[in-house]
This record gives structure tokens, C-alpha cells and sequence, in this order.
């Protein structure tokens, strides 16, 4: 078992308004006459997929970072067909960065010019020059402006998102723990007995456990906070012991767990892969929040 690895719709209408200009001063008309009215034109609405506070998302920019998106998976080998509704997880994440982007700019975060310049020639060198990158843009349905925004969009999302995750503590109350896992209840429930009689944990595990990653250690699963195992059972009955303590039989998904605790602190130094699991969550946690409380209208 390791460590997990590394984000209310309503639709409105939009209302277009006309415009008539009023007859110049000093122009009087005869009653005979018929004055002839024109009325300013207005630009026909683009078609919507988004608002996200105000902030328009078209649904050519849906559409664009749509193709984008399956272009990506289909480089990777990716069937279409096993993503499910890919279209939604594409529009959310288009939600998600304005939400974040928007937050950063409340926050007062700025974008310098010099940086969005400084991406795009890097840009521009890695495809060869401006012939190779012009192609890479329209391949990517990017216009320059297009994609300078994009860049700059993105820029402050990860300025929020950075801002976020460097809040999470650097230490944090931990557990270290090992577990046997088998696919029985009669087995763990005497796994349990033997356990609690003396009998040697980790000769148990090698001869038992199903766990592949752990049997080789003795069914040791380290230091850990909460939050971070991608057995959550295993993770509350774990904190639930004192050290050297074991648990009655744990049901999980995979199956049957004997869970030991061997240590805890209260204030342990967090691995970097635990760190990194616990920004990504709270970060994940905090764009939920973000986009709850956004006014966020769907219209496709």
C-alpha cells in the first residue's frame, strides 16, 4: 500500500439592448417630412459555454481547449471512449483556473509582461524558431494573443495555488504502522489471536500478507499523517492504537487488515511525498471552496 499520488449551476439569459442616436442640434424638420431612424447596430452575443464570476468562457474557448485536451490523451494512447464525460472535466478545470486566477488578482498578484514574453520565446525556441512555433499555435488552436493570455491566466492560478499549498504545515502528528493483509476473516481473525499472543509480526506478513509492496518489510508502512494512505481504514485504525498495540480484524476494500502501531509523534517532520499529498489535497480542498462560493453559470 503506498502513498495517495497527485481539483450550485445556474444558466441566465443574456439580453442585448439597442441603441438610437437623437436628431443633431439646430436640424428642424418639415411636417411633411418622414426623418429616417437607424438604429446602431449591436455585435450579435458570442455563444457561451461559461461565466465564472463575470468572466466570460466562449464556447470557441471550450471547444478549443476541448481539442487540445483530447489531442493530449490520444498522444498518450488514450481511448476517448474510456474517459466517460470528459467534456465536464475539461470545463471544470476551465472554471477552476479562473477561479484561481481571479483569487490571485484579488489578492493583488500581478503578471509581469517581461514573464509572459519570456515563456513565449522559450516557446518559440523549443519548436525551432517562429515558423515551427506559428505551427505549434495553430495546431493548438492558439492565436499570439491567445495564447500570451493563456500563459498569464495560468501564471496567477499557480500564484494562488502556491500560495495555498505553502500554508500547509511542515510537521504534522504521526504514526508509524504495519499491517498484514489476507483476503479471509476466519485467517485474520486468527492472525489477530496469534498477533496478540507473541507471535512474530513480520514472520506472520512474509508468510500471509497480500500485500506485495509491504510483505518484503514486514508489513511496514513508515511514518505517516493523516490524510495520506489510499486505505483510509487501515489510516484511522491506525491512529486509533498507542504504540505497540494491534487492532482487531480491519475490513477494507482490499480485504482483511491486522493493524499494528509501533510508534507516534505529535510533531513529526512530513516526507516530501506526504507533503506533497497533503498540499495537493489542500489545495484541491480550496478551489472547491473558491468555486462554491463563485457565481459560476453553465449554459452548454
Amino acid at each position: 500500500m503506498k502513498l495517495a499520488h497527485f481539483c450550485a449551476l445556474f444558466a441566465i439569459s443574456i439580453l442585448a439592448a439597442c441603441t438610437w442616436p437623437g436628431l443633431p442640434g439646430g436640424i428642424s424638420l418639415q411636417p411633411t417630412e418622414t426623418p429616417t431612424i437607424t438604429a446602431t447596430p449591436t455585435a450579435t452575443p458570442e455563444p457561451l459555454a461559461a461565466k465564472v464570476n463575470g468572466e466570460s468562457i466562449t464556447l470557441e474557448q471550450f471547444g478549443h481547449e476541448l481539442s487540445r485536451y483530447e489531442k493530449a490523451q490520444q498522444q498518450l494512447g488514450t481511448d476517448l471512449a474510456t474517459l466517460g464525460d470528459y467534456r465536464h472535466t475539461v470545463l471544470n478545470s476551465m472554471i477552476e483556473e479562473r477561479v484561481a486566477a481571479q483569487a490571485a488578482i484579488a489578492a493583488g498578484k500581478t503578471v509581469l509582461d517581461d514573464q509572459v514574453a519570456s515563456i513565449v520565446e522559450s516557446s518559440r525556441q523549443a519548436r525551432g524558431g517562429e515558423t515551427g512555433f506559428q505551427a505549434w499555435l495553430k495546431d493548438n488552436y492558439y492565436t499570439l494573443e491567445e495564447f500570451q493570455e493563456s500563459i498569464r491566466r495560468q501564471l496567477l492560478a499557480q500564484a494562488a495555488t502556491d500560495g495555498v499549498a505553502s500554508q500547509v504545515p511542515l510537521t504534522a502528528e504521526q504514526v508509524h504502522a504495519r499491517h498484514i493483509l489476507v483476503g479471509n476473516l476466519v485467517l485474520a481473525n486468527a492472525l489477530v489471536s496469534q498477533v496478540t499472543g507473541g507471535a512474530d509480526f513480520a514472520g506472520l506478513v512474509a508468510k500471509y500478507s497480500q500485500d506485495s509492496s509491504t510483505r518484503a518489510s514486514g508489513g511496514d508502512l513508515g511514518w505517516f499523517p493523516r490524510g495520506v494512505l489510499t486505505v483510509p481504514e487501515v489510516e484511522e485504525a491506525a491512529f486509533s492504537l498507542q504504540p505497540g498495540e494491534t487492532s482487531p480484524v480491519v475490513k477494507s476494500r482490499l480485504g482483511y487488515h491486522i493493524v499494528q502501531t509501533l510508534e507516534r509523534e505529535s510533531a513529526r517532520a512530513l516526507s516530501p511525498s506526504a507533503l506533497e499529498v497533503l498540499r495537493r489535497q489542500a489545495v484541491e480542498q480550496w478551489l472547491a471552496q473558491q468555486v462554491q462560493k463563485a457565481s459560476v453559470e453553465i449554459f452548454i
